[in-house]
């Protein structure tokens, strides 16, 4: 025969359970909005049943609380984090690209195509009979030419700051790096000390799981958790987090330059131990590439750097090697360089390819001499020259100090002087503007025009991976938060439903206390 008090004890145990569920779906209310959490439900099953004599069968006991449950699904945070190491990689790239059109400022009205407008102009006025000896002309010039060097030096000293701030970048980004790894594997620590005995530490595996997500947008990683609770972040392979331990990322100069317009003590990133460190995707692998690359579909801040320098070195060495041609006032002879800039020698390319192109020959000869440029004049004989760094072209002594020394004649006086109005190799200099064949590109601004259109390709193809890398990442974390997201219409359902089951157990209580406040008080009292 079952206990008297049998039924207190199934009504207790309703009661507790429905007190546990409503301070889970509290906990769940208070953290709606709290970042990475997961909602979170109890389990419960039924007590074991009372057996009854004779085979009349079982009757209930009451309800059991068996744990706090976090709802979370872990392929769709594997899915997350795999396209948010994509993500940040692209959106790096994409604000760096951006960054780099804004210096090369083109189309505009300040750009250098802008610049050459005026200075080409300048000479325009000086090729004309009546300008030719003009000073004031002939110091127009000089000033659209001081315009011109300057803007190309500007334009190198921002690329040049800007591969400085990606370098910083670096450091930055692996301090996170390790800041992360740090914290996680505090969190495991705590989280396998509070499961020892088998209980879900729900609220620090929230914790720990939003590291993660944030750890993934710098760096690609994989994670693993093993079923005796010891949990993993490994990087290409290497363990970052192993349980308890971590290791760290370093950052020390590079030993070897990886190409002629890295700067000195750009960082290179190793694993503390020593060992070499690889990185294909996420953050880091973008800024890596900006700051790196001078070839390759990932192009950045070298190549721009290079393609500048090339520009200016082609262009300065075919406008000296005409000006040199000319002559200048006031017993001024020929040969005067007007940009100050390495002599150029005549010589057929180093390495010729037989049957190649002018553009493969010219780049392999950069691939072989990444400190020469070659280039070929109107009539097809190949030049070599050193490569100058833009930010270090300027116009010449001779022109600076006299104005006299600008060549804008192409014949003398009989004694070394430009023939008075003679204005010829000044239309020689400008005719050089739309000389199709000073670049592989074409003409001067041939050549700016394809920069800044190839710019603008990578610029929108990284725009466009950034936003769809973000609309599959939302339909992503879409599915996730359908899963593991509070909702406060569902939460205050469940606490109207618990609240109900709440009071029908005290309810209980209370029926079950009257029936035996009957027995114990109302039986047996006849006949006193």
């Amino acid at each position: 025969m079952r206990s008297t008090f049998f039924g207190f004890n199934i009504a207790r145990s309703g009661l507790f359970a429905s007190q546990r569920a409503l301070d889970i779906t509290g906990h769940n209310i208070a953290n709606a909005n709290t970042p990475g959490y997961s909602r979170q439900r109890l389990n419960v099953t039924q007590s074991l049943p009372l057996t009854l004599p004779n085979g009349q069968g079982m009757i209930g006991s009451g309800v059991d609380t068996h744990s706090i449950q976090q709802l979370r699904d872990q392929f769709l945070d594997f899915k997350y984090r795999q396209e948010n190491t994509s993500y940040g990689e692209w959106l790096t790239r994409g604000e760096s690209l951006q960054q780099i059109e804004a210096i090369l400022n083109e189309p505009s009205d300040s750009g250098i195509r802008k610049v050459m407008d005026e200075f080409y102009a300048a000479l325009q006025e000086l090729s004309k009979g009546s300008n030719a000896d003009n000073l004031t002309v002939r110091a127009q010039v000089r000033q659209r030419a001081i315009a011109l060097t300057k803007t190309l030096n500007h334009m190198y000293n921002q690329l040049a700051d800007m591969q400085k701030n990606m370098n910083f970048a670096v450091r930055t980004t692996v301090d996170q790096i390790n800041g992360y790894a740090e914290q996680i594997a505090n969190l495991n620590r705590q989280i396998f000390q509070f499961e020892l005995d088998g209980s879900r530490a729900n609220d620090l595996r929230d914790q720990r799981n939003l590291l993660v997500d944030k750890l993934s947008e710098l760096v690609d990683i994989e994670v693993q958790e093993t079923t005796d609770g010891k949990f993993k972040v490994s990087i290409n392979g290497i363990g970052l987090v192993s349980h308890f331990h971590y290791e760290k990322l370093a950052v020390e100069k590079r030993a070897v330059e990886k190409n002629y317009v890295d700067q000195k003590d750009l960082l290179e990133v190793k694993w503390e131990n020593g060992s070499t460190f690889h990185c294909k995707s996420g953050k880091l692998r973008g800024i890596l590439d900006i700051r790196d690359n001078i070839s390759g579909n990932t192009k950045g801040i070298p190549y721009y750097m290079d393609r500048l320098n090339r520009f200016t070195t082609v262009f300065a060495a075919r406008f000296n090697m005409q000006h040199r041609q000319g002559y200048g006032l006031s017993g001024a002879g020929n040969g005067i360089d007007f940009f100050n800039m390495p002599a150029v020698i005549t010589t057929p390319p180093s390495q010729p390819l037989i049957g190649a192109t002018p553009e493969e020959i010219i780049s392999n000869y950069e691939k072989n001499y990444p400190n020469k440029t070659i280039f070929q004049d109107s009539s097809g004989i190949w030049y070599e020259v050193d490569t100058v760094v833009a930010n270090r072209i300027d116009v010449s002594s001779d022109v600076m100090n006299s104005l006299n020394n600008i060549a804008a004649a192409l014949n003398d006086d009989g004694f070394g002087s430009a023939l008075p109005g003679d204005g010829s190799n000044a239309l020689e200099l400008i005719k050089m503007r739309y000389d199709v064949n000073m670049f592989t590109w074409g003409s001067p601004d041939d050549f700016f025009k394809s920069l800044v259109s190839n710019l603008g390709v990578d610029s929108q193809e990284a725009t466009r991976m950034t936003d769809n890398q973000q609309v599959l990442i939302n339909q992503i974390d879409n599915n996730r938060q359908a899963i593991s997201g509070v909702s406060l219409d569902e939460e205050m359902a469940n606490m109207v439903k618990f609240q109900h089951a709440y009071n029908a157990s005290a309810r209980m209580i209370t029926t079950i206390d009257e029936m035996l406040d009957k027995i114990i008080n109302g039986m047996g009292i006849v006949g006193r």
